[in-house]
């Protein structure tokens, strides 16, 4: 199977996909992404991928150079060459220009697509991840806007090496003020007493795509739903934990930081979602 990446209006070979050393998006960060998944030759809430991107990039005044129909055309080639069922990451950079953090340096974005076939560790799902909660911060605002899906993720990257050193699957990320946020690549969901919970925004999280698809599958299966502001114990004291992003879908979380969750299995409500979204991605039922 070729592995090719689109770079700037062509598909090249990976091992030669080159950028400038003086894009802004190696040099600074400057630079946003949305990482998908296809599921038989479809990527799954595409049109809520390419919204969040579009109101990343005018959040942080980073013209896109692509109109949908153009970089929908670009997917749609992508999965023929690679693969129908794909992680799909869409890089947008500010692109080539002298060095200087001024915008106006760099007169044409670098668009870079990649794409990885999707294999399940099914371990995951049938026995439930190992989680912690780290030490470093959620960042809430300054140039790492949680809004906004940037390639400034060193926050994140922190928070991953803790998650690594404790031999954990994911790590749970909490603000100053001590509310939980979100993982170090995805958004956190606790059950108890048979409601849906996961943390508000304002504690300081991407608003994930898969996140909200979630709360829209609980609230039509007769889920009760609620955003709020959670604390470590109410995860500890949870009957289950999981969580969610595009790549990994939902995730049952069974250990949390070395104390069973629930009863140590992942949990009926959790299976439950998990088994409603991958109906929906496998059969694009939106």
């Amino acid at each position: 199977m070729p592995n090719l990446v689109y770079l700037d209006g062509n598909f090249v070979p990976a091992d030669e996909a080159k950028i400038s050393v003086f894009d802004h998006g190696f040099l600074y960060g400057d630079g946003l992404f949305e990482t998908m998944r296809s599921y038989n030759g479809k990527i799954f809430l595409l049109a809520e991928h390419l919204d969040r991107l579009e109101n990343s990039a005018e959040a942080v005044g980073l013209g896109l150079p692509f109109s949908r129909m153009q970089i929908n055309k670009v997917f749609n080639k992508l999965i023929e060459l690679n693969g129908e069922n794909l992680y799909i990451r869409l890089t947008v950079s500010r692109g080539p220009g002298p060095v200087g953090i001024d915008p106006g340096l760099c007169p044409k974005p670098t668009v870079v697509i990649t794409s990885k076939p999707i294999s399940y560790n099914e371990q995951l799902y049938n026995e439930g991840a190992r989680a912690v909660f780290v030490k470093t911060l959620r960042n809430l605002a300054g140039a790492t806007m949680p809004e906004v899906k940037s390639l400034n993720f060193l926050n994140n990257i922190l928070a991953k090496r803790e998650v690594i050193e404790a031999g954990a699957d994911e790590g749970f990320m909490t603000n100053y003020r001590e509310e939980v946020a979100e993982g170090t690549v995805s958004n956190l969901f606790i059950v108890k007493n048979g409601c849906l919970i996961t943390p508000t925004l304002s504690s300081g999280l991407l608003g994930g795509i898969t996140r909200q698809r979630i709360l829209k599958i609980a609230a039509e299966a007769g889920i009760p739903v609620e955003e709020k502001v959670l604390y470590k114990n109410d995860f500890y004291e949870a009957d289950e934990v999981f969580y969610t992003n595009s790549g990994s879908e939902v995730v049952p979380v069974t250990i949390l930081d070395d104390r069973d969750v629930g009863t140590g299995k992942p949990g009926e409500i959790t299976l439950k979602l998990l088994n409603k979204y991958r109906n929906q991605a496998w059969n694009q039922e939106l």
